[in-house]
């Protein structure tokens, strides 16, 4: 009876799929101002302040329009893919499309003769929407009216009329809404053919051989009637208050297909995430019944349950390879949550020997631990901080949550942590100065450089919001473990309002959250994040550190863990965990065989500076392999080992790492060994850690204990085929099932394995440990 109420097929899909889903996680961690006394309001205005937005309140920084909301970026090309805009004279929105991206190839001195080094898409604007009434774009006002977690709404405004161009990621056509001007079509090159097809609908061709379909539509989305006329050179016969909308054909059967579905202007986008699923509900003008087509990465593609696919030829965005057409005015995603959900604080697996090695580190921090967490800089304090954390971890595997090894090592992060959330707070020179509140852009913001230049390059640009998911996601993770060794901090409102506050700023989940934009780096077209803040650049927002990337979100879903137990923070952090090893083993790391860049790039393994428009092999901070490589390998957690797998690991060891000289004094070697070799060969990389000097965010012990469990974590996860309906309970989740009953039983520190919930931990171990025997016996049977 006991076995046959447990293995009901609710029992046996929570087991196999993980927590039921319930309701949305997109709920608002707080709606408070950020601590007045720890972020002050700043004396003076930002460097880079908002440019001509109707924008109340937090603004993004970190989208793909931000160029055109700082003034120095207004002319500059947006990425809202596969199609490029642009401003130009005499006041048009240019519209240019990546057919053969240029690539330039490496020498001996960077990455080989055979290898292209980077490769970009130039701006070749085939046609434009303007007016005939305006000569000059000085006349006019370019205004972002509308703001979105997926797209913008800008105006040009002139003297009692304007055109709104709703401007949305992955739009198949390129709409306009004329109130009161006579539109102009245009184009950089010779138009040469603008020939009518029916009311409403017309076939443009330029002299570089490419066709656009033209469209225009009443306000209610309607084609208009044959009284609307363009002439041979794309002016239209009268003023106009309707819908222009332009779209690229590259076949000839994409002409039905674009005029189908020419009706359905979008004009909005709303989400919902909820435990392992994404939602997309599309907005579009008026009432037609005309289905949204819209175009889709490859990533999503692969993620959409039971989604219509448009016959249209696919379109080459300029750095993540083809666009595929859907059909349809939601998208449902799905992303199998098995592994994330068993991520720990540590991986599987135990190094009880290291121990004594755990012991003279800890040493070493007693004394020392200012110059490790106190480094005057956000991004290097963090890793210190991170690193003196999974040291603490390791001691608690070692000795115990209580054992005075234990808490001194968590003392350390506890006097950390206080320099930072209380203000006065003695004893903490070196410090970061400190950090506003701005209300101009909505954010946390470094003081150093608030005001001057330095915004750009102090601290790594955290002034001016570049790389805050990076930098805070080593506190965030830090603050995670503090509160796993000493669970009182959860109900410390200074310490928790601190983290929360880092959280709100790269990851605020919420609308209603007034003080922050939503989800400041975390793109959810893009399923990944984007660094450089409000500085404009003409190739776009770009990513460099993968790795750091996934630390945050990592951090986000243990955070959710121990201070909100049965809460949505934990599960909103692992579905985008899960969302973005995907992304990042789709398009960042390469395997030979990857399709979504040149042949000849893919073979460096690692894409470098990721652009929206160009993909550069290098860092901000050098030329050198092991910094292009190691980058996406800090810090090493165990959310590390999912996003990196063997196959990818080896091909990047045989072909690039295992040639280098690797000497024993440079700290990278430490980096390199244990993000990569340790995965396939922890024998060799142990050999290799036995002299190599250390990275200033990892320990030695850290490495060796990595090194030990690396390998093993990636055969449970690896060598078996999950499925995102059902997963047999096989010999090796007995194992996990079994850890996660030790963890939970002894106070010691929680593995991967251990189920994410908000129920006791011990009383589901002991549930889950029945259900598997009644499963073996019942095979058995």
């Amino acid at each position: 009876m006991l076995c046959t109420r447990l293995l009901s097929p609710i029992v046996l899909s929570v087991i196999s799929e993980g927590l039921p889903i319930s309701t949305s996680l997109l709920e608002a961690i707080s709606q408070d101002r950020p601590n007045s006394a720890v972020f002050p309001s700043p004396p003076e205005p930002h460097h880079v302040p908002p440019f001509r937005t109707e924008i109340a309140g937090a603004k993004q920084t970190n989208k793909f329009w931000s160029n055109w909301a700082v003034e120095e970026g207004r002319w500059m090309p947006i990425y809202p893919m596969p199609y490029v805009l642009q401003m130009a004279s005499p006041a048009n929105l240019m519209i240019s499309r990546c057919h053969d991206p240029m690539v330039v190839y490496g020498d001996n001195f960077t990455n080989g003769a055979e290898k292209i080094r980077y490769y970009f898409s130039p701006t070749i604007n085939e046609f434009g929407m303007g007016t005939a009434e305006e000569t000059n774009l000085t006349n006019l006002d370019l205004i972002i009216v509308k703001e979105g977690l997926f797209g913008i709404h800008a105006q040009l405004r002139g003297q009692g009329r304007n055109i709104t161009f709703p401007i949305y990621s992955g739009m198949t056509y390129v709409s306009g809404l004329y109130q009161g001007y006579t539109p102009q079509i245009t184009s950089t090159r010779a138009i040469v053919a603008v020939d009518w097809v029916r009311n409403g609908t017309w076939s443009l061709r330029n002299n570089g051989g490419k066709e656009f379909r033209l469209y225009a539509l009443q306000l209610d989305g309607h084609f208009v009637d044959a009284s609307i006329q363009f002439g041979v050179d794309g002016r239209m016969n009268q003023v106009f208050t309707g819908w222009l909308r332009l779209a690229e054909v590259q076949a000839e059967s994409d002409r039905e297909v674009l005029d189908a579905h020419a009706t359905a202007v979008l004009v909005d986008w709303d989400l919902d995430v909820e435990t392992g699923l994404v939602k997309y509900s599309f907005r579009k003008n008026g009432d037609v019944d005309t289905p949204l087509l819209h175009f889709a990465y490859a990533h999503h593609q692969k993620l959409l349950v039971q989604q219509e696919m448009s016959t249209l030829q696919p379109m080459l965005a300029p750095t993540k390879g083809q666009m595929a057409g859907v059909i349809g005015d939601t998208w449902l995603m799905q992303i199998d949550m098995s592994k994330v959900n068993q991520l720990g604080f540590l991986l599987p697996g135990r190094a009880d020997d290291l121990a004594p090695l755990a012991l003279e580190q800890l040493a070493e921090f007693e004394d020392g631990w200012r110059q490790t967490i106190l480094r005057g800089s956000y991004y290097f304090s963090g890793k210190g901080f991170q690193k003196i954390g999974s040291l603490c971890l390791l001691l608690e595997d070692f000795y115990g949550t209580n054992h005075r090894y234990t808490q001194l090592c968590s003392d350390i992060l506890v006097k950390g942590f206080r320099c930072f959330y209380i203000p006065g707070e003695p004893d903490c020179s070196g410090a970061p100065i400190g950090s506003y509140y701005e209300s101009e852009w909505g954010g946390i913001a470094s003081k150093e450089g608030f005001g001057d230049s330095g915004c750009r390059t102090a601290d790594f640009g955290n002034a001016c919001y570049n790389d805050h998911h990076f930098h805070f996601g080593y506190f965030v993770v830090a603050a995670a473990m503090l509160v796993k060794l000493r669970p009182e901090y959860a109900s410390d409102v200074a310490f928790t309002s601190y983290v929360e506050t880092l959280i709100r700023d790269t990851t605020n989940p919420s609308i209603e959250d007034s003080f922050f934009p939503a989800f400041r780096s975390f793109d959810w077209f893009d399923l990944h994040s984007w660094s450089r803040g409000v500085v404009p650049s003409p190739d776009g927002k770009d990513q460099e550190s993968t790795s750091e990337e996934l630390n945050l979100l990592y951090g986000i879903q243990l955070w959710g863990r121990v201070t909100r137990v049965g809460g949505k923070l934990e599960q909103l952090g692992a579905t985008m965990l899960a969302l973005c090893i995907m992304t990042v083993q789709e398009f960042f790391l390469m395997k030979v065989d990857n399709l979504h860049h040149p042949k000849d790039f893919a073979q460096n393994h690692v894409t470098g500076i990721f652009f929206q428009n160009k993909v550069d092999y290098a860092t901000w901070f050098g030329w050198k392999i092991e910094y292009i490589h190691g980058i996406q390998m800090l810090p090493l957690t165990p959310a590390l080992v999912l996003a990196r797998s063997p196959e990818f690991c080896q091909e990047e060891w045989d072909h690039i790492l295992s040639k280098l000289p690797l000497p024993a004094t440079d700290p990278w070697t430490s980096i390199i060994i244990t993000g990569t070799l340790a995965i396939i060969n922890s024998t060799l990389a142990s050999d290799y850690m036995v002299t190599a000097a250390v990275d200033d965010g990892l320990t030695r012990v850290w490495a060796q204990y990595w090194i030990r469990t690396a390998q093993e974590s990636h055969r449970l996860f690896f060598s078996t085929t999950t499925s995102t309906t059902r997963t047999s309970l096989s010999t090796s989740t007995f194992t996990q099932l079994s850890t996660s009953f030790r963890s939970s039983a002894d106070g010691t520190t929680e593995k991967w394995g251990q189920e994410s919930s908000g129920t006791d931990h011990l009383a589901q171990s002991v549930f889950l440990l029945l259900a598997f025997l009644c499963k073996e016996l019942l095979d058995f049977r």
